[in-house]
């Protein structure tokens, strides 16, 4: 079978795609827009994961800029420099490059443009006389770089170290004093921020708001800035002794537009048919179906699927060549993606599954109504039940015709796993860049369990999806894992019974959370439960009486509280804004 793996690049690196697949274009004309309508300085921030698309939403604006002849745009890959003294160097040697190179530069920024390039190349010369680094694209203009362009004629540089810093001092008053018409910009897209070192990362963002926020400059950073804020956070704490530095107003005080990036999991059914083009049509046709499912599943990463569809891709030509797994006639890919799927993203409920053929064919049976029921037994049958009743997209796998499929044919189904054991199986490598969202964090007493199951019953068919005690594999480390649930969501159902606060492992979930400013408590009553025996950190909080029982209006009132706590942290209403 001949087919083509899929280059994970983004739109117009490479002879790529030119159709993003995920919607981008929209959000690509605002921000242009806004770049150009902008005075400026200006700095816009373009924020997501590592996969989320950042890249080619940039490429996009850059190509909408591009044909404006009142704007530069200049494309810097802050990665490629990250080994430099000082990163200023290599992004200011970009922007004269861009300018330069700007058709018809010297009629449409005249002799303001002309300062501009003398006073950047001038600062670069500053850093780089103290460090001698060589800066990419200069080496042809070096020797020129003094008499030409960082001086005027009538001057000559001299081995002077005082003179050569009262140039570079003396380069900053004139760039200070340039002034470009009001009409031109100059946008400078700088991708790829996340993968530098952090330090480096930070030293090249005080550059630009020292040396280049300047009227007419706009600039559009992407990168995550989990990354930076971690850092920043892990360094002030450390290293300075300060508790309580919030790592996330750095950026804003930097950025005057952050844009995150909308969740694709809406978009995906595009994305996944633009993926499918290229491939055999044998091959299009059973993934049609799944893969948009896969796609949920993967967090709506796009280039998680990607790889995935390049794994599964190769599953299935190995498979289709070797001995032991031709002589059954092949096993179809739409089997590999539901094996590879499970073993990616639910590896409990992969082993539950592939490890007796009678859950399997029993699981094939239930209803969404009777996965409560289920989950309140032991056994694989129940961390299957369990899955099924907090996480949508494994009800979307298993529930589809491709999921009852693979649940019903045990032949198949253990072809496809016996492969992946023997010839293909995943690392937590493979996985790493799943990243899932949570909408809260369910903290129980094993005397309240069926009360538990109850609540993530009733969220999750309001649409919610809720972690609780079965999502943490045995041999897991529980606060690492409870600290990634609750950086993803934010917020703690806290089940209050009549000896929660007699339960060490509960408590333990409150000590974890109770410092963190950023963490959403909020308590439920159980039946048993007494108000005034409450510690007085549970009391301050508003808290939801469920004492009767476990009731629809107080899940609801759940419901409305998360509901409401995932819109205003989608960043939706900038988002509006930009769209409005």
């Amino acid at each position: 079978m001949e087919f083509s793996l899929i280059p994970d690049q983004a739109i117009g690196e490479a002879d790529t795609r030119n159709d993003d697949g995920l919607g981008f274009d929209t959000y690509s004309r605002i921000l242009a827009s806004a770049a150009t309508n902008t005075r400026g300085p200006f700095t816009i921030g373009v924020f997501g994961e590592w996969g989320t698309g950042k890249t080619s939403l940039m490429r996009l604006i850059e190509r909408r800029l591009d044909d404006d002849p009142n704007v530069v745009t200049v494309w810097f890959n802050a990665w490629r420099y990250e080994q430099e003294e000082h990163p200023i160097i290599p992004l200011v040697g970009t922007i004269v490059r861009a300018l330069e190179q700007h058709k018809g530069f010297s009629a449409t920024f005249g002799v303001a443009g002309k300062r501009l390039v003398r006073s950047l190349r001038a600062i670069a010369y500053g850093f780089s006389a103290k460090s001698k680094v060589k800066v990419p694209g200069f080496a042809e203009v070096e020797a020129s770089f003094v008499a030409k362009d960082m001086i005027e004629r009538d001057e000559r540089l001299t081995p002077d170290p005082l003179l050569d810093r009262s140039l570079y001092f003396g380069a900053f008053n004139s760039l200070d004093k340039t002034k470009l018409k009001d009409t031109l910009r100059v946008v400078v897209l700088i991708d790829d921020l996340d993968r530098c070192f952090p330090d480096q990362a930070i030293r090249l963002l005080e550059s630009i708001k020292l040396v280049l926020a300047q009227p007419g400059f706009i600039f559009v950073l992407g990168v995550a800035r989990k990354v930076i804020e971690g850092y920043l956070q892990h360094r002030y704490t450390n290293d300075y002794g300060i508790a309580d530095f919030k790592g996330e107003l750095y950026l804003d005080k930097i950025v005057q537009l952050p844009f995150h990036i909308p969740p694709s999991r809406g978009r995906m059914g595009d994305f996944c048919k633009l993926l499918l083009a290229d491939q055999p049509a044998a091959v299009a046709v059973e993934l049609d179906p799944v893969l948009p499912v896969v796609a949920q599943a993967l967090g709506g990463n796009p280039r998680a699927l990607i790889r995935f569809v390049n794994n599964i891709l190769i599953d299935y030509a190995i498979s289709q060549d070797l001995a032991g797994f031709a002589e059954q006639g092949g096993i179809p890919i739409r089997f590999f993606a539901v094996t590879r799927c499970l073993e990616h993203r639910w590896p409990e409920v992969f082993d539950a599954l592939t490890t007796s053929d009678e859950v399997a064919a029993a699981v094939e049976t239930w209803t969404p109504n009777t996965y409560a029921k289920h989950a309140e037994g032991t056994g694989p049958a129940a961390t299957v039940a369990t899955q099924l009743l907090s996480d949508p997209e494994l009800r979307l796998l298993l529930e589809g015709a491709h999921g009852r499929e693979w649940l019903t044919d045990p032949v198949l189904r253990g072809a496809s796993v016996s492969f992946l054991f023997t010839q293909q199986r995943l690392s937590q490598l493979d996985t790493s860049e799943v990243s899932v969202k949570y909408d809260a964090f369910v903290s129980y007493q094993a005397d309240n369990r069926r009360d538990a199951i109850q609540i993530v019953d009733g969220l999750s068919q309001a649409g919610l999806r809720i972690f609780f005690d079965q999502h943490i594999r045995p041999g897991a480390d529980w606060q690492e894992t409870l600290d990634g649930a609750l950086s993803s969501s934010g917020v703690v159902i806290y089940c209050v019974g009549p000896h929660t606060f007699e339960s060490r492992g509960q408590m333990l979930e409150w000590d974890r959370v109770i410092d963190r400013s950023d963490v959403l408590i909020i308590p439920v009553l159980l039946a048993g439960a007494d108000p005034s025996a409450l510690p007085d950190l549970v009391q301050r909080r508003q808290w939801v009486d469920m004492r009767d029982g476990v009731s629809e209006e107080g899940v609801m009132q759940l419901v409305r509280a998360l509901k409401y706590r995932r819109r205003r942290s989608s960043g939706r209403a900038i988002k509006d804004r930009l769209l409005a």
